[in-house]
């Protein structure tokens, strides 16, 4: 490379993937340290707010300047003034064609504290921030952004430009910052996101730490269709954990949770190819970021499956997928 005769292609891990996972800790220090502050507090909400302000900062920073990033409300010209307002965590829209209806906020609110309401054509994605993982904390998010449904259908053509819905490359995710030791035989949190599936655009999840994981791993919410009804047999959210089956048609959908020290990056580049309408479930949005500690250090595979009987049920289930010869060559 000094030469500059060398021909580039992909490495693993690549150039830069540790500072790009510095965000990541940012996020999680600013929410340890309000969780510590909130701790004699008589309702614990702090931690929680930060979580949703850090989260918003990181993105702001991340997206391409197109892109704005506030809390707030989705206003529609179709919905009638009787009906409330509906506050949503994270909202990113299109800031240089958008104007902004109204600030809802304190002369002292940062940036990142304030509410806008935003009108509906211009909203590109909507992010609900939760901080904990569990079924409870996954029914509340899911609820919430089931707020959205009147807003996702599509309008007739008309001789007006009255826009009512969401734009067709709309998503909707959830984040969580951290997954909890007491929590790893929570499955009904799986089965839970599946309530958000038949929501236009709804991406799953992702989890940013997890509890007795390695310091870089994080958990990505994911679905999947299947020919047939394949019961779970979970051991630990810690590890890796499937929902139940959900029936659509002659298919089966379900949830499942896997954990890599790669998911940040790609969670953070999916949500750019989401926005850019070229996102595809089963590819790489990019590979910017991407990097292990075992690839670090010259190996490839994952300490996570140190365990003999989880790494055989690992291999067991990636043989599902890829062939009983998969991992004979």
């Amino acid at each position: 490379m000094a030469n500059g005769q060398s021909k580039l292609k992909i490495q693993l891990p690549n150039q830069g993937w540790k500072q790009f996972l510095t965000a990541r800790d940012e996020m999680l220090d600013a929410y340890d340290r309000a969780r510590v502050h909130s701790s004699k507090r008589t309702v614990q909400t702090g931690h929680g707010n930060v979580a949703e302000a850090e989260f918003r900062k990181w993105l702001s920073d991340f997206l391409p300047k197109r892109y704005g990033v506030t809390s707030g409300f989705i206003i529609s010209q179709g919905v009638p003034n009787s009906e409330d307002f509906v506050h949503y965590d994270v909202i990113i829209y299109d800031q240089l064609e958008s104007p902004v209806l109204w600030v809802d906020g304190s002369s002292d609110s940062s940036s990142q504290g304030r509410s806008m309401a935003i009108p509906v054509e211009y909203v590109c994605g909507v992010i609900e921030v939760k901080a904990v993982f569990n079924k409870r904390s996954v029914k509340e998010a899911v609820e919430q952004l089931r707020k959205l449904r009147p807003l996702m259908g599509s309008s007739k053509p008309s001789v007006h430009d009255y826009r009512f819905y969401l734009p067709r490359n709309f998503f909707c995710a959830t984040v969580f910052y951290e997954l909890h030791k007491k929590d790893e035989r929570d499955f009904g949190a799986l089965d839970a996101m599946l309530d958000g599936s038949d929501l236009r655009g709804f991406y799953g999840g992702y989890i940013l730490r997890s509890e007795s994981i390695e310091k870089y791993s994080s958990g990505r919410i994911t679905f999947e269709y299947l020919d047939e009804d394949i019961a779970p047999s979970n051991s630990s959210l810690l590890f890796w954990a499937n929902s139940k089956c959900k029936k659509l048609n002659e298919l089966y959908l379900r949830a499942r949770l896997l954990h890599s020290e790669t998911h940040f990056s790609q969670f953070a580049f999916d949500i750019i190819a989401l926005l850019k309408g070229t996102y595809l479930p089963s590819a790489l949005s990019s590979m910017y970021g991407f990097g292990t500690t075992d690839w670090e250090n010259g190996s490839a595979v994952s300490t996570t499956y140190a365990n003999p009987e989880d790494f055989k049920r690992y291999r067991e289930e990636v043989e599902k997928i890829f062939g009983s010869g998969f991992y004979n060559g």
